[in-house]
Parts: structure tokens; C-alpha cells; sequence
């Protein structure tokens, strides 16, 4: 399969802020939420990850059996890898046999991101055999879709398999779909995107992935949940904006700086799941010789990610362990 050079260095760069994010997290102890670099990341990083898959989901031709190959396809990508992964972290965590149906009703403490998009994959291509059974286009059931996951989400405050991170990224999937099915929504104007960052760099430092800016007063009859989503999206989307207007153009280069993100790129899922299963006990262990904690977070985050690509490497060397664990089909 044709990769997408852009694309590949995009995920590298991507999962090494991902990296960085929960160093910064399990090496402050909890106090990442005052930590603006963090902040900022979080703005954005998983959202993209939801986009570039948004982007790879448009196909021009699509005949019927494409949607029942694609769902197998994600199945063996993302569903499987996720199972074995999470019973792996469950027997590191203990092995309570009370705790293991949380790695279905409680994702989110597990590898979260595989599960959630397998299930908007899922969504989205039944969205899509839908509209070529009926006809219609398929962007209106895929729009109706979202306004109504995000409409549960908001008013049921569902917290349970996934749902309410399901319903938000869903909308970034999406976008991502859009951004490549419609070139227009991509920027063009150098002035345009100047400006996107200037906002984006404004809304992310005031970024808190629980609180609202102080700035921004209560609106009468309407949920302070629904702000907090609301703020949290638009500066994710500006944030995209300004990553699909610049990586195609920026990226698509054979040099010696992006190489590296490229091939961090083609194994990001791998890096994904192995560093979240490496980071918490490396993190500990730095921290009972070390105080320091910016020399916790740096060392944590150079000493995981580098084992984390050398798992992966070896990881692939076999085909049929590839397969099951970082889901190379």
C-alpha cells in the first residue's frame, strides 16, 4: 500500500507529543493541569490523531462488499490489538478479576484510542452503507450521527464504554473526512493560517481539560458542560485547520530531519500502546532517585520513547506477532 509521506511524519510528530504529554503527567504527580506545555498539547494532539484517520476514510469508488472488508479491516487493526494489549496491562495491574470488565466498560484506563476508533470507524462505515443503500449522500447521515452522539453525550452524561470520548472525537474524524473529500476547507492564505495560530496559541494556554477560562461568564440555560466541550473543540479545529493547511506542504520531504517522524509515523500505533504499558513504571523508578521533577519528565520521555520504537522494531520482525499486537495486516 501507497503510504503518504506527510501523513506517516505527521503521526511521528504527533506521538511524540504524546510521549511528552504523559511524562509531563505521570511525572508531576497529578499536577498536569497547571502545566501549560501539557495544556497545550492536549489541545489538540488526539483530536489530529482522529483526523489523519478522518482524512484516510473518504474513498471516491466504494462498492458494497469495500464496507464489510474495511470493518474486518478494523477489526484485526485496532479491536484485537486492544484486547490483548489491555489484558496485558491488567495482568501487570494485578490481575483483579473485578476489574477486568473494565476494559470494556471503562476504556479509558486502558489503551482508550484503539477503542474509540474502532468504534467511529465502525460507526462511519455503517453511516456510509447506509447512504449507498438509500441512495442519499452520505455526509448527511454521517452529520446527523454526530449531532446525535454529541446531544446524548451532553445531556445523559454517559461515562461507560467509551461513549463520551466516542461522541467527541467523532466529530474530528470527521473533519478530517471533510478536509479531504472538500479541498476548499483547507487554507490557503499564509495570512489566514498566521492568524489561526495566533488563536490557537491564544485559546491553548488558557486550555484546562476540566475548567473553562476564568474569562468566559456562565450563559443562562445553557449546560456549563456544553461550553466546556465547546471551547475545548473550537480550539482543537483551528488547531487542524492550521495542521492539514501546513504538513502537506511542510512534511512531504525525503530529509534527514523528517525521516525520523515518518518512520515513527509507520509505527505510531505500536509506540501508542507500548509506552502507555512502560511510562508509569519508568516514571517511579526515576522518581525514587531523582527529586528533580523537569529531570523526571525529560528522562522518562527520552528513555520510553526510545525503548518503545525498539519494542515495536522487534515486534515486527514477526509477522504473525505483528499482526495480533500492532494489527499489520
Amino acid at each position: 500500500m501507497n503510504r503518504l509521506m506527510w501523513a506517516d511524519s505527521l503521526r511521528g510528530m504527533l506521538i511524540i507529543l504524546v510521549i511528552l504529554g504523559h511524562a509531563i503527567q505521570y511525572g508531576t504527580g497529578g499536577g498536569c493541569f497547571d502545566n501549560h506545555l501539557w495544556n497545550m498539547i492536549y489541545s489538540f494532539h488526539m483530536p489530529a490523531f482522529m483526523a489523519i484517520s478522518g482524512w484516510f476514510a473518504y474513498r471516491v469508488n466504494r462498492d458494497v462488499s469495500g464496507y464489510y472488508k474495511n470493518f474486518v479491516r478494523r477489526i484485526l487493526q485496532l479491536l484485537i490489538p486492544y484486547f490483548i494489549w489491555s489484558i496485558l496491562k491488567w495482568i501487570t495491574m494485578g490481575a483483579n478479576i473485578y476489574m477486568i470488565e473494565n476494559i470494556i466498560l471503562q476504556p479509558d484506563s486502558y489503551f482508550w484510542f484503539l477503542w474509540v476508533l474502532f468504534w467511529i470507524c465502525s460507526i462511519f462505515l455503517l453511516s456510509q452503507w447506509i447512504a449507498y443503500k438509500l441512495r442519499i449522500e452520505q455526509l448527511i447521515l454521517i452529520i446527523i450521527n454526530s449531532l446525535l452522539l454529541m446531544g446524548i453525550m451532553v445531556s445523559m452524561d454517559i461515562r461507560v464504554f467509551g461513549f463520551q470520548f466516542i461522541a467527541y472525537y467523532f466529530i474530528f474524524f470527521t473533519m478530517g473526512y471533510c478536509i479531504r473529500r472538500y479541498r476548499l476547507l483547507q487554507i490557503k492564505s499564509n495570512v489566514f493560517v498566521a492568524c489561526f495560530i495566533f488563536v490557537w496559541m491564544l485559546l491553548a494556554w488558557f486550555w484546562n481539560m476540566h475548567e473553562l477560562p476564568s474569562w468566559i461568564p456562565n450563559i443562562p440555560h445553557i449546560p456549563m458542560s456544553l461550553l466546556q466541550y465547546a471551547y475545548r473543540g473550537i480550539t482543537a479545529v483551528i488547531a487542524i485547520s492550521i495542521i492539514f493547511s501546513m504538513s502537506p506542504k511542510l512534511l512531504d520531504t525525503v530529509s534527514a530531519w523528517n525521516i525520523p517522524f515518518v518512520r515513527m509515523g509507520q509505527i505510531s500505533l505500536g509506540i501508542y500502546v507500548v509506552h502507555l504499558l512502560l511510562i508509569p513504571h519508568i516514571t517511579r523508578f526515576i522518581g525514587q532517585w531523582i527529586a528533580n521533577t523537569n529531570f523526571i519528565i525529560l528522562s522518562s520521555f527520552v528513555i520510553v520513547g526510545i525503548l518503545s520504537m525498539i519494542i515495536v522494531s522487534l515486534l515486527n520482525k514477526w509477522q504473525f506477532i505483528s499482526r495480533l499486537f500492532l494489527g499489520k495486516i
